[in-house]
């Protein structure tokens, strides 16, 4: 209960963290293109604040799940550390709050909305890219925290895997996988974790540059389900990076169609709007 309240305090406290980040921005010391290729690589340099406002609708065998759809927003910053050998050591949380989360009632007979703070993640992790080759390495530890202001949207579960990500950044843009894997290690044992995941992501500029093709799908899948153990979505989208005032912003659309999903209850679709300030750090220029 403790980690719960506490959570919810971080959560306020990381809102007014990225209403601040549009204050503490970096001169625009770089082109919009520039910015844009840069943040598309998962192991850059900059420090950003990603507000994430998805509707997702769904599917399954459950009764009434193909009719239930919900909102949330997710805070994801990038807080990279500058290491001597080039690359960053980066530190990215993801923070939910579930505005209209779809959960089964009581016994099974029809659903209700939740409103709630969701189980928060964050992956710590090493890498870069190589100057030559253009070959992009992160690998890490990825964790998800019991902080959930009502069991029914979280695991209550400490959780806790590695990550690795590899890709390529070239001229025509950038393109990898990220595969995290996590098991459960504390907390609610009436149920094991056992869930491969990660994200595939690609960005290939067209315009000036500042214009993206670009989307970053999140992938799933969960070794304990019986049946349909995939989550796996196609994803599109497009990104704008632009300047207002000294602050770079990266603006993006994404549309994402799950041609796999869990038997009973699982993503349809998602349609995610994100807004991304970049921010300066305090510890760097």
């Amino acid at each position: 209960m403790i980690i719960k309240k506490l959570s919810i305090v971080f959560y306020v406290l990381a809102l007014a963290a990225s209403l601040a980040g549009f204050g503490a921005a970096a001169q625009a010391e770089q082109s919009a293109a520039e910015i844009a290729a840069e943040l598309s690589n998962p192991t850059n340099a900059l420090g950003s604040l990603s507000n994430n406002f998805n509707f997702t609708g769904y599917s399954g065998d459950l009764p009434g799940a193909s009719d239930q759809s919900g909102w949330n927003y997710l805070f994801q910053p990038s807080l990279p550390f500058p290491q001597k050998s080039g690359k960053n050591l980066l530190f990215r949380p993801a923070i939910p709050l579930l505005i209209q989360q779809p959960v089964q009632s009581s016994g099974g007979m029809g659903w209700t909305d939740k409103t709630e703070l969701g189980d928060i993640s964050f992956d710590l992790a090493y890498g870069g890219t190589d100057p030559e080759s253009g070959l992009l390495t992160l690998f890490g530890l990825v964790a998800t925290l019991p902080t959930a202001t009502d069991d029914s949207v979280g695991a209550d579960q400490w959780q806790l895997g590695p990550e690795f990500a590899i890709g390529w950044v070239k001229p025509w843009g950038v393109a990898g996988v990220l595969i995290t894997h996590k098991w459960d290690v504390a907390g609610n044992d009436e149920f094991r974790t056992n869930i491969t995941g990660g994200q595939y992501f690609y960005a290939f500029p067209f315009g000036d540059g500042s214009w993206q093709f670009a989307a970053g799908p999140s992938w799933s899948y969960n070794h304990e389900l019986v049946g349909e153990k995939w989550s796996l979505p196609i994803g599109v989208g497009v990104s704008k990076t632009l300047q207002i005032g000294n602050v770079p912003i990266k603006l993006a659309v994404q549309y994402w169609d799950y041609v796999k999903s869990p038997d009973a209850f699982g993503e349809d679709k998602l349609f995610r709007f994100t807004i991304t300030p970049v921010i300066k750090l305090p510890w760097g220029d």
